[in-house]
């Protein structure tokens, strides 16, 4: 049984390289159309796109309003972009394996992954929104233990904790998956 998809594409060698990776897979059926501005668009189908980087893969989970997305970024952005998943929003590089792909499109055009991604509450304390807070703002640990009135091996602590309960694994990831869940809201 064939299943339709938007695909959608800024330029013909985007929608070329699209077209080549999902190729394999003979259940999918393609409906190509050309994206247009940065207005918010709804469509009836899911949806296959790519993002070259961070702030237009935010840009297309945010304006395009469809049943379930699917969005191609590149390999080096794939733990960053990673962070916009949720019930609705998958990730994938290109060059990732066919069954890893399959399995998202899948569950792309099925609609009831079993298991989907559910997003658990991020309880901070209120010193590791301070950290994170003064982090946001472009502050090192050392200003951040001056900011506070404590050592810098305490913020540090502090940072491994957040690094913990967030699941990312670098200060930038940190920063992003903050200002994506919004989880500082001073």
């Amino acid at each position: 049984m064939k299943r339709t998809v938007m695909l959608l594409y800024h330029t013909s060698l985007e929608r070329e390289q699209l077209q080549s990776r999902l190729a394999a897979f003979s259940f999918l059926e393609l409906d190509c159309q050309k994206l247009d501005g940065k207005r918010t668009v709804e469509y009836a189908l899911p949806v296959i796109c790519f993002a070259r980087d961070l702030p237009r893969a935010l840009l297309l989970k945010q304006h395009i309003l469809c049943p379930s997305l699917l969005l191609f970024c590149p390999q080096s952005l794939i733990g960053m972009c990673s962070l916009l998943e949720d019930d609705h929003c998958r990730t994938r590089s290109l060059s990732c394996s066919t069954a890893s792909l399959q399995h998202a499109l899948l569950s792309l055009t099925d609609g009831n992954e079993p298991g989907s991604v559910r997003e658990q509450p991020v309880l901070l304390t209120r010193r590791e929104q301070q950290v994170l807070s003064l982090m946001l703002s472009g502050q090192d640990m050392a200003s951040i233990a001056r900011s506070l009135g404590v050592k810098r091996s305490t913020v540090v602590a502090h940072k491994k904790h957040l690094f913990l309960k967030s699941g990312v694994h670098t200060t930038s990831q940190l920063v992003v998956w903050a200002m994506l869940k919004q989880v500082c809201t001073q």
